[in-house]
């Protein structure tokens, strides 16, 4: 039964991944008074463009033609790591320390793919994926230290039960959500770190490392751009989350969390412009600092 929770909750947040996306780009679109796509309008992308005919640039090597095959592996196994039902059968790889690798691997091809495509643009956008993950994993990492400070484990499905049976102090819980909420925000690509919605070259960054791409590949890195954004939410709800006995509660409970957070996404880009590319550190440090400031008043009782 476990297995089977599992398996058909990784396919139902595989099948709504494109409509989250969706959800926040008409959220953000009418609350900017424009029109903005239909809910739907990824799934129609994705779908014309894996028609169309796959041209490569001309010095790219096969790292290049691979990457998006990687990057959206990474993320499906990534995925499969997440007890979105709070519970994973028994030997189920569900350790936090994996994710986070997982999550750093699709990273790092996408920048490889950036530098082999041989275009400024590529390289461009490779320096700045890459200069953002060294920020982001020591920042994630803090942001969960919480977590395992309270629980000690790295595995996920302990630390969804552990909350699930325990209170924790507002203010620790507090301190937490808002680091994971910034450092979650910087995973995904989305405002104020990244704008995933423009083409000028002063301020993209991971559409920059994509932009030699079409056909099939560029169709794979939308499944997975899209997927990364409701795993990514998926993780940070299953982590700081309430956590049910029920598994199948649980995965309603996920399923209204997910859909609010897009929604709620949707208006936090409406609000606020992108920050400049040198303040980012300072973005994360303080992402970073506050889980710090967290874990220490778990630690110190």
């Amino acid at each position: 039964m476990l297995g089977i929770a599992q398996i058909v909750a990784v396919l139902m947040v595989v099948a709504v991944s494109p409509l989250l996306w969706g959800i926040t780009q008409t959220v953000k679109a009418r609350l900017q008074g424009r029109h903005g796509p239909r809910l739907g309008q990824m799934y129609w992308v994705i779908a014309k463009t894996w028609t169309k005919e796959t041209t490569v640039p001309e010095y790219s090597s096969w790292i290049f033609r691979l990457a998006p095959s990687i990057g959206l592996a990474a993320i499906l196994l990534a995925a499969l790591t997440i007890p979105v039902g709070g519970r994973v059968p028994a030997g189920w790889p569900h350790n936090l320390l994996t994710l986070f690798f997982l999550l750093a691997l699709e990273r790092f091809w996408v920048g490889l793919a950036g530098l082999d495509s041989a275009g400024t643009f590529g390289g461009l956008g490779a320096s700045r994926v890459s200069t953002l993950g060294t920020g982001v994993e020591p920042a994630l990492l803090a942001a969960c230290g919480i977590l395992w400070q309270v629980s000690g484990h790295t595995e996920i499905a302990p630390v969804a039960s552990w909350f699930a049976t325990r209170p924790l102090g507002a203010l620790p819980w507090t301190l937490a959500a808002v680091s994971m909420g910034f450092v979650l925000l910087a995973e995904m690509g989305r405002l104020p770190v990244d704008n995933p919605d423009t083409h000028l070259e002063l301020t993209m960054m991971h559409e920059a490392t994509v932009l030699e791409y079409d056909g099939r590949l560029l169709a794979l890195s939308q499944v997975a751009m899209t997927l990364k954004f409701s795993v990514v939410i998926v993780l940070g709800w299953v982590l700081l989350g309430p956590n049910l006995p029920s598994i199948w509660a649980n995965l309603a409970i996920r399923a209204v969390e997910v859909v609010l957070t897009s929604v709620a996404l949707g208006w936090i880009e409406s609000r606020f412009s992108k920050i400049r590319y040198f303040q980012i550190p300072a973005y994360l440090s303080l992402a970073a600092g506050l889980g710090v400031l967290a874990f220490y008043l778990i630690a110190g009782g």
